[in-house]
């Protein structure tokens, strides 16, 4: 804190030292110009003293413009009261700019040249010393507007954070009960069948992975080995109930570390398997996969069954309209999501940009 205050004034009082040298090379000018020949040096040395007074007050008018503040509710009040104050601190810093001359130019101070030194500097001079106050004090206030610029800022960012996460909390009690009741449907058909053995293990399984869920829920994005082991729990959940389902994916370490909104691949199975290997009798192959493209990557989910135009937009469900939502609300528009019908199937693709943790 004191080493950022310290820093600050070493700033202020460099623009007065600015000043110094400004004002003494042009007296130097106009010294050599007139053949006076006055030495650089030495008209520095008094400018930079007489501008040190400056670099004095300056702490007083900052806190000033911060104290009495130029707005929209006190623009009078604030104005009158900085003109009042400009008047008093100018003829107080030419009262001390007298007395330094009266001293320096004859080694001594009396009030008779006191009093000549001053009407000179006060008739000269009050009328650019003025603006100086006025120019330090817009400096006070935008340092101040910048200043809370940046809090409103931070205070928007901390807000669509909080915004965001709420988002994705509600997207997920979307997803978690739709997914559970489905599975809930299966393993109560799976007792009526007869098949208790298998429904106990669905269970187990489910129950495995509904932790890691409510594990996961604070982290919204993940590497996607991660992703795909949790995908893999979800299939051997889903391969109780189809047994004949085949599963192929195609992974790749060069993208496992990328990272992904978690469990974005869990509803675009689902999906595949409601609407395309549930659909025709000889459907029962899904395939997972991955391909770098530049600064993204592309994750696509294909399934066999009925293509799009046969299953019409039933297939744009809970599982599809919330994988797309999320997408915008983690990456905006730089995230894609397609339906394309192929051969045999549907594929769901997702183009990501590419990110990684930090």
């Amino acid at each position: 804190m004191f080493w950022f205050i310290k820093k600050k004034y070493i700033y202020i009082y460099s623009i007065w030292v600015l000043a110094a040298l400004f004002t003494s090379t042009q007296l130097y000018l106009k010294t050599l110009d007139s053949g006076t020949g006055e030495g650089w040096f030495k008209l520095f040395g008094i400018q930079l003293l007489v501008w040190s007074v400056w670099a004095g007050l300056s702490p007083i008018i900052f806190w000033l413009g911060r104290r009495y503040r130029i707005d929209k509710q006190t623009y009078y009040s604030g104005v009158t009261l900085h003109f009042f104050s400009a008047i008093f601190l100018v003829i107080v810093y030419l009262a001390i700019y007298a007395l330094l001359w009266n001293f320096l130019g004859l080694g001594s101070v009396s009030w008779e040249t006191f009093q000549q030194y001053f009407k000179v500097f006060f008739l000269n001079l009050f009328h650019w010393h003025f603006f100086i106050y006025m120019a330090i004090i817009g400096i006070a206030h935008a340092i101040d507007y910048r200043k809370e610029a940046e809090v409103r800022r931070e205070k928007a960012d901390k807000l669509e954070k909080q915004l965001l996460k709420s988002e994705l909390n509600t997207l997920r009690a979307q997803l978690s009960p739709h997914f559970l009741f489905n599975t809930i449907n299966n393993v109560v058909g799976t007792i009526e069948q007869g098949k208790n053995r298998v429904a106990i293990g669905t269970l187990i399984r489910l129950g495995n992975f509904l932790r890691i869920t409510l594990e996961e829920s604070q982290h919204n994005l993940i590497p996607l080995k991660k992703e795909l082991q949790y995908l893999k729990d979800y299939l051997e959940i889903e391969k109780f109930r189809n047994v004949e389902l085949d599963i192929l994916i195609h992974q790749s370490s060069e993208l496992s570390e990328c990272l992904v909104p978690n469990f974005i691949l869990q509803p675009l199975v689902e999906n595949a398997i409601k609407h395309g290997i549930s659909q025709k009798k000889e459907a029962k192959r899904i395939e997972i996969g991955m391909e770098n493209i530049g600064s993204n990557f592309k994750l696509w989910v294909y399934n066999e069954g009925p293509s799009l135009k046969e299953f019409g937009k039933e297939r744009i469900g809970i599982g599809i309209s919330s994988t797309i939502s999320r997408l915008q609300i983690a990456y905006e528009d730089q995230a894609k999501f397609n339906l394309i019908n192929v051969h045999n199937g549907v594929i769901s693709e997702l183009l990501l940009p590419m990110r990684y943790s930090t």
